[in-house]
């Protein structure tokens, strides 16, 4: 059974970082109008948040970065193609734990 590993986890990053981007413009355009219909039409004015431009700024880095080591999924990939890839289970069991853990603290 072969498995597909070619866009696995690939755009999680830059659409968290899209999905925040956008919460923050549509929060600014939900504030501007709000204002508006309060009778400040013309007199108030917008301006981005120091988080919201770093949040811009993490999504300019995020897109522009490969998160994926492309020598190493070659490398799977090609073990997998052989039938030489092997699993260490315990090894495996063990990160899941200290993965767990790590979510607790």
């Amino acid at each position: 059974m072969a498995n597909d590993i070619n866009s696995i986890n690939t755009n999680r990053p830059q659409q968290a970082a899209r999905d925040i981007a956008e919460r923050v413009k549509s929060e600014a355009r939900s504030s501007t109008s709000e204002q508006n219909q309060n009778g400040n039409e013309g007199s108030d004015k917008v301006s981005l948040t120091s988080t919201a431009s770093k949040l811009k700024d993490i999504e300019r880095s995020i897109g522009s970065d490969a998160p994926v080591n492309q020598d190493r999924v070659n490398q799977v990939k090609d073990a997998l193609s052989r039938g030489e890839y092997r699993v260490d289970a315990d090894r495996v069991a063990d990160k899941m734990i200290d993965f767990e853990t790590s979510l607790r603290r």
